[in-house]
């Protein structure tokens, strides 16, 4: 019995070896800067936990506004299969679309009041510049678009 535990601790002995240490510093690897696009992230550095998660239930509801306003706009656009105008949206608004409609009044949404059924129907104020939630044809889904992308939509408008 000794003899082969003596046997089993020498080959776990040999088997393990000596291993050498690697004398070459170990690689580094370089970060890349973190680019914060506004409002389509989720963390501000230094901002706080707060005022993060108020800026999170900011972009929840903006995204469901304009979710909201492009359905509006997309069964106006079913019925008479044209693009409504802005005024034709606002009236269709007035009823009981009051949150949508004051976020419009305010500045808060911009409706582009476009005829083509692919353009961007409605946009987040400044999303043109900072990045936003926009609203694009031929569906009525609300999406996060980065400024650069806003910019180009708005111009094939």
């Amino acid at each position: 019995m000794r003899t082969l535990l003596m046997i089993l601790l020498g080959v776990a002995i040999v088997s393990g070896g000596c291993k050498k240490k690697n004398s070459a510093p170990p690689v580094v690897k370089k970060e890349e800067p973190v680019v914060v696009d506004d409002r389509n992230t989720a963390h501000v550095p230094g901002g706080g936990t707060v005022q993060n998660v108020r800026k999170a239930a900011k972009r929840a509801v903006t995204m469901n506004d304009l979710q909201q306003l492009g359905t509006i706009i997309f069964s106006m656009e079913l019925e008479t299969n044209k693009m409504p105008t802005i005024e034709e949206i606002k009236a269709a608004l007035k009823p009981d679309g009051l949150n949508l409609l004051a976020a419009i009044d305010e500045g808060a949404i911009i409706l582009t009041g476009t005829t083509n059924k692919r353009g961007v129907w409605a946009y987040e104020v400044d999303a043109d510049k900072a990045g936003g939630v926009i609203v694009t044809g031929p569906t009525p889904a609300a999406r996060r678009a980065k400024a650069d992308e806003v910019k180009q939509l708005l111009a094939n408008n």
